[in-house]
């Protein structure tokens, strides 16, 4: 409803006054933050595909032939959609602990990530992330980082600046994004897909309570996964519960 407000708010300023460039521009603003509101999945999906195209190259991306490319690749063997929607795996090399989703079906794994857990660890954790598309939490999320990019615009535009995505505002888009926190029934529900993934690649389901010791245990270095998917004692009894429970040789 605040959302749908924003917009309308936006939309109503700048159809107020005469049309002067600064208020064309200002329109132009307000029908972004209106079409936040409205677009459709495919149309947001394109649109974290342009972010995700920014933050790589914005970002070093393992070669094919690199270690942690070989590894990723090997693990994510029969992973290509979800619902319908393709995934494509790459790696970020980078020492941060982190791994991020986005609802076009773009999973970008960070090397300190794979530094840090074994095989079936990081599979929970890709499997979370991937749980994160399928219940369309990272759309809303990725929807939030749109909304606050058009506002944005609706600031500048009165200043002058032209208001049009720029790469670097996709960048920033891609940002917000990675830092918003997913509520804890969101987080649970992903969890549960990771522990489902972890089943369907013949892996060990308490693999995803370990993901959860790891990453609580480094959790002192901040940021990355710490900041957007915090690790909890709490977390890590419910997927040492909902792993007793799977039933992986249904």
């Amino acid at each position: 409803m605040k959302k749908t407000l924003l917009a309308a708010s936006i939309f109503t300023l700048g159809l107020s006054g005469c049309v002067s460039d600064e208020h064309s521009q200002f329109l132009t603003a307000g029908m972004t933050a209106f079409q936040g509101v409205t677009l459709s999945k495919s149309e947001l999906q394109a649109k974290a595909s342009l972010s995700a195209k920014q933050m790589d190259s914005e970002n070093k991306l393992a070669p094919k032939d690199n270690k942690y490319s070989k590894r990723l690749d090997k693990l994510t063997a029969g992973l290509t959609q979800v619902d319908g929607t393709p995934l494509n795996f790459q790696v970020y090399l980078a020492d941060e602990i982190n791994a991020f989703a986005m609802p076009d079906g773009t999973v970008r794994v960070y090397s300190g990530l794979m530094d840090v857990m074994h095989d079936d660890e990081l599979v929970a954790v890709i499997g979370h992330e991937i749980g994160h598309i399928k219940y369309e939490h990272s759309l809303s999320q990725f929807k939030t980082a749109y909304l606050t990019a058009a506002a944005r615009q609706a600031a500048t535009a009165v200043g002058g600046k032209a208001a049009q995505l720029a790469s670097s505002e996709y960048a920033d888009m891609g940002a917000e994004f990675m830092s918003a926190q997913f509520s804890q029934k969101d987080e649970l529900q992903s969890d549960l897909y990771g522990i489902e993934i972890l089943c369907q690649q013949k892996m060990d389901p308490f693999a995803a309570m370990r993901a959860q010791e790891v990453l609580l245990k480094h959790s002192g270095n901040g940021g990355g996964l710490f900041s957007s998917h915090p690790s909890s004692a709490e977390r890590i009894d419910q997927a040492r519960t909902a792993a007793a429970n799977a039933n992986c040789g249904a």
